[in-house]
């Protein structure tokens, strides 16, 4: 087991960080890198400059700008790229992932099909594709650095779930296994979304109480898109429903979140977006907001988002409205 071979896509900070983790698990990691500067860079200086800066790269993490030597390097495959990057990404090597068992740590959407990323690694490697997804509470910055974290692995198979359980569990992060894939998968892509509105409120200076009530209100919406697209509402209570809505919307690395602080300011999203991170709330939201109309779901917190973010709906403006909402009974 110590010398497994485990191949990554995607050298974001996540990407990174999970290689570093899978390094001190005693596995081989062949990391691939798309930016070329970037993989000359990591492979000189042992460092990932530009997304996880001031962490050491092992001799056991490799790094490469070649997707195919990463097919080639192992049976387990794990995708860590942005949503909009995978099909246009990983759909020339479909033959390749049909046959390996894959990973996914992406979390979020795709524009136009709506798709979850299972849902996406189906359409492009064919039904029979053996995939995963990890979703849960999990900065980046914070599994690099070694501190405890917990996950939930779902996937249609549950023998593959606990195959990736024994390969990534340990001491400092532990791995629960699930069946409700949608639920997972949906439950990380939209708190996402939720974080901006977080981030906003942050920004604006409106206090504790109101932030509370805000994310008890984005796990109600929340809950009822998952429910019309086949979730079960226990799992939004878990660790990729609620413990990732709580991280992403009061935690200080949120990149999401941080969105949400610069339009606060003023900023334009244009602004916000020419920077080198990505922020995958930004494009699941008008996921969100088409799917909440296809399913006819009342989601007025993602109504609103997608007003300010996508129509340049004055950010105050906005508050007001959810403020005046008319009173119901809590669902």
């Amino acid at each position: 087991m110590a010398h497994r071979r485990i191949g990554v896509i995607g050298a974001g900070a996540w990407g990174t960080a999970f290689s570093l983790y899978l390094a001190r698990k005693g596995y081989e990691v062949l990391l691939w890198v798309f930016e070329e500067e970037l993989c000359g860079h990591m492979r000189r200086n042992r460092e990932n400059a530009f997304y996880l800066p001031g962490f050491y790269l092992p001799e056991s993490v490799d790094v490469t700008n070649s997707l195919s030597d990463v097919l080639d390097f192992s049976e387990e495959v794990v995708c860590a790229l942005p949503s909009f990057a995978v099909r246009q990404t990983l759909s020339p090597f479909s033959g390749f992932l049909s046959r390996k068992r894959i990973l996914v740590l992406t979390k979020g959407l795709e524009a136009g099909t709506f798709m979850r990323m299972s849902e996406v690694f189906y359409d492009i490697t064919g039904k029979g594709a053996s995939v995963c997804v990890l979703s849960g509470p999990s900065f980046a910055k914070e599994v690099a650095e070694g501190r405890f974290t917990a996950a939930v692995i779902a996937s249609r198979e549950r023998e593959l779930s606990e195959h990736f359980q024994r390969l990534i569990h340990s001491d400092r992060f532990r791995v629960y296994t699930c069946g409700d894939v949608p639920g997972v998968e949906l439950g990380g892509a939209l708190k996402n979304v939720m974080a901006i509105g977080a981030g906003i409120i942050e920004g604006l200076g409106l206090g504790m109480n109101t932030l509370a009530a805000y994310v008890s209100r984005c796990l109600s919406e929340t809950k009822r898109l998952g429910r019309a697209m086949g979730a079960l509402d226990s799992t939004f209570m878990g660790l990729s429903g609620v413990g990732d809505l709580v991280l992403t919307c009061f935690g200080p690395l949120s990149r999401n979140r941080a969105f949400g602080m610069e339009l606060a300011k003023g900023r334009s999203v244009k602004e916000i977006l020419s920077a080198r991170h990505v922020f995958e709330g930004y494009y699941t939201l008008e996921c969100a907001f088409l799917l909440a109309k296809r399913f006819q779901v009342d989601m007025p917190i993602v109504k609103e988002l997608y007003l300010i973010v996508y129509e340049g709906k004055d950010v105050g403006s906005s508050v007001k409205e959810i403020e005046r909402r008319a009173f119901k009974e809590e669902d």
